[in-house]
């Protein structure tokens, strides 16, 4: 039997140690409120200069760009059609403004990158007569990944580290991750689907790659992890979300669900995303496609989050360590009862099968958001085309 680790062991960095692009935290504000603010590109990247360093990306083919933190492990902050143009991403202004109080993974964004199953508060460990001892994330804590060449129109963070997980044997990686700013020219071809003239876009995907540089394989008798997807986006009282479903697929709910925020019609599921109740969707491999939706019509916009998924079965691995859920997608509306992150926001996570890596081996995970602006007459001609449905069904599918 593996002797237990202590916690501080875990967080052990390699190159990662040399990272100095962190800041000094300020000193906290007197009001946690973290609604997104002031719903404006240039605003939210000039916020975030006073606390690191975001890099902004353009398309030269429009107006479109996103921001970079490449010093909160690649993070992508946010997004928009123009310079002066809406943020499409949540950030946590008042948690950002103190710093790591609650770690800088609820920072917020619109693609962070976090490894599962998550810890639990606490872990016991294998050895009884040992005390519990907390099972830490280093992601979440500390600047692991430092920022490495990339081609143009990309960002590259990699890095060391030994990640948790449920057997408190930590395992040996090395972790890239490559942000691509998506060329509007291209993103019709991503989804399958004509963007007219007047439509302003913007897209982006995230490259994951996880290496197994240990001795020791990683499977379900050792420990294993596997790499999961974040990204927060900001909604309004009347936004829909739209899942696709396997034919005859199904919706983890947990609860029963009121008629009024969830159906499913169709093999579409539809449910409220308006930040204001406090409700979590999952879906598992066997119901789930590779993508879904989320329809604002109040800002007449459109976003599709893609990400990939294996054709065949594959094994998942739950949300923490004593969570058995093996889900490829889990949806999370924001709710008052959320009384850390404050705001209307719905958060989205997509999941890779469980790294089942032998010394060397290594697995990838894409995850890509794109967001469509313009009038409900075009955006409908491409819903229709992704989802099957028209706007009007959409907005019109829950009372």
């Amino acid at each position: 039997m593996h002797k237990s680790i202590p916690a501080a062991c875990l967080l052990t960095l390699f190159s990662a140690c040399n990272n100095n692009n962190s800041q000094q935290a300020k000193a906290p504000v007197l009001q946690e409120e973290t609604i997104s603010r002031p719903d404006n590109f240039a605003a939210d990247v000039d916020f975030l200069g006073a606390f690191t360093v975001p890099a902004v990306m353009k398309d030269s083919t429009s107006k479109s760009a996103i921001a970079v933190v490449a010093s909160w492990q690649g993070r992508v902050m946010t997004s928009t059609v123009a310079d002066d143009g809406r943020s499409f991403g949540f950030l946590h202004y008042g948690i950002i403004e103190n710093g790591k109080q609650f770690h800088f993974s609820t920072f917020g964004g619109e693609d962070r990158l976090l490894f599962g199953p998550l810890p639990d508060s606490t872990t016991l460990s294998p050895n009884d007569s040992l005390p519990a001892t907390l099972l830490p994330d280093p992601l979440r804590d500390t600047a692991l990944l430092r920022q490495a060449p990339a081609a143009k129109g990309a960002v590259t963070v990699e890095g060391d580290a030994l990640l948790p997980n449920t057997k408190n044997n930590p395992l040996t990686a090395h972790i890239t991750r490559t942000i691509t700013l998506l060329s509007r020219r291209d993103l019709h071809n991503y989804l399958g689907a004509d963007i007219h003239r007047s439509i302003h876009a913007v897209g982006f995907h995230s490259d994951n790659t996880l290496l197994n540089t240990g001795s020791q394989r990683w499977d379900t008798a050792h420990g294993t992890t596997a790499i999961r997807i974040r990204g927060m986006f900001p909604v309004s009282p009347k936004s829909v979300g739209i899942i696709p479903l396997r034919k005859g697929g199904k919706v983890n709910t947990g609860a029963q669900m009121p008629k009024e925020r969830f159906l499913i019609k169709n093999d579409v599921a539809f449910f409220r995303a308006d930040g204001n109740f406090d409700m979590e969707l999952g879906l598992q491999q066997a119901s789930a496609l590779n993508f879904m939706g989320i329809y604002d019509p109040e800002r007449k916009l459109l976003t599709v989050i893609q990400f990939t998924m294996p054709r065949h079965p594959a094994l998942y691995l739950g949300e923490t360590t004593t969570d058995a859920r093996a889900e490829v997608l889990t949806i999370r509306n924001n709710g008052p009862a959320n009384t850390i992150a404050k705001g209307r926001f719905l958060e989205v996570q997509s999941t890779s099968p469980a790294a089942l890596l032998k010394p060397k081996g290594r697995m990838q995970h894409f995850h890509r958001t794109i967001h469509l602006e313009g009038s409900e007459k075009h955006l409908g001609e491409i819903t229709k085309k992704i989802f099957g449905v028209n706007l009007k069904e959409i907005t019109t599918a829950l009372p």
